[in-house]
């Protein structure tokens, strides 16, 4: 897992945090492997994680253009929010 340590903030000013998780399978290719993106608000109030089956499959070929969508699209974001990985974001990624 990889956290990253770029403050981002949304529009209201909220800080949001984001951690990259990158699973490899021996035999896959690189764009075939799954990736996750957990995510959580400052306050710890929100958590959540998009996931992709194959690294290919994501639309948002743009770090950027997901990361803001996830931050500033409530609509989007809310479909993406499972409280259960908040257990993600006990380890220490120092």
């Amino acid at each position: 897992m990889w956290y990253e340590k770029q403050r981002r903030f949304d529009n209201k000013g909220n800080r949001w945090h984001f951690v990259h998780h990158y699973q490899f399978e021996a035999g896959l290719p690189f764009d075939e492997q799954p990736s996750e993106l957990y995510f959580r608000d400052d306050a710890r109030s929100v958590f959540g994680m998009l996931r992709f089956e194959r690294r290919k499959d994501n639309p948002y070929r743009n770090y950027e253009t997901m990361v803001n969508k996830i931050m500033n699209n409530k609509k989007f974001r809310n479909t993406l929010v499972a409280p259960e990985t908040k257990e993600v974001w006990s380890k220490n990624w120092k």
